[in-house]
This record gives structure tokens, sequence and C-alpha cells, in this order.
């Protein structure tokens, strides 16, 4: 994962384009998340989590296994302070963003889940492989069954 200058051209490997690298526990489905100056990226497809200054690649935490998810397709989100990290098995860590790692809930849907979450106003929601979850400060309900 590299932190490249903006206005540079052409070949930049090894070049002083490269602001900072990174070169383990990298994504591979899920994009990184910028938010609050720092990045998020889960390692592969797995629920291990990393978090880095933006501007400088410090590490705040590497490697952090949240243990409850199984395998991550969908990318980190964030919104009113917090993140969220979605497991393909439905479990939604919410992260405070922070320097360290702050775990602030882990919920469970009864779905499998590989598409990022969406925030609409107040409400999160969340495609499931059966249904479509909208997640409020009334709780969560199903929108429908995927035909």
């Amino acid at each position: 994962m590299l932190a490249i200058k903006l206005g540079r051209k052409g070949e930049l490997t090894d070049s002083d384009a490269v602001a900072w690298q990174v070169n383990e526990a990298t994504p591979y489905v899920p994009s990184p998340l910028l938010y609050e100056n720092k990045l998020y990226v889960c390692s592969g497809n797995n629920g291990i989590l990393s978090c880095y200054d933006a501007r400088t690649g410090k590490a705040y935490f590497v490697k952090e296994k949240l243990e409850e998810i199984k395998g991550v397709y969908a990318s980190p989100a964030a919104a009113a302070g917090r993140v969220y990290i979605t497991g393909r098995n439905g479990v939604v860590y919410v992260i405070k963003p922070s320097e360290k790692l702050e775990v602030i809930a882990v919920n469970k849907l009864d779905d499998d889940i590989d598409c990022s979450p969406a925030f609409v106003g107040d409400e999160m929601y969340l495609k499931g492989k059966e249904y479509l979850y909208c997640v409020s400060k009334q709780g969560v309900g199903e929108k429908g069954k995927d035909e």
C-alpha cells in the first residue's frame, strides 16, 4: 500500500513521489477507509484490522484480529463518529476512530453480507444475501427479501 504525492506522473516506484509505504496486512477486496485522518485496512479478506496515520503512514495499530468476523468483502465504512467493519458472516464491529482499537459494539445479523454499508441520513443499510437491513436509532428492520 503506497501513499503517492499528488501531481506526479510516470513510473513512481522507488521515487520521492512515494510519501510512505506499508508492505504487510494490506487489503485485497475491501477498499481502505480514510476517516478523521486515519486509514483503516482489512488484511486480505480477513477480519484483521490495521490503522495508520494517513499523512505519515505511522501505524496506530496493526493486525488486530476481530475475532467474531469470518471473512471480509465489504469495505470499512464510517459515519457519525463510528467506524463499521462488516464480516461475510453478518457480524458488524462498531469501533471508535482512535489511535488504538476500541470496540464499541459487536452486532450479528442472521444473514451473509458481502456488500459495503450505505448511509442515508440517520440510517445505515446493509444488503445481505436474503434481506436488506436498515439500522437506525429505532433498531434493525428488514426492508424486504431479495428476489
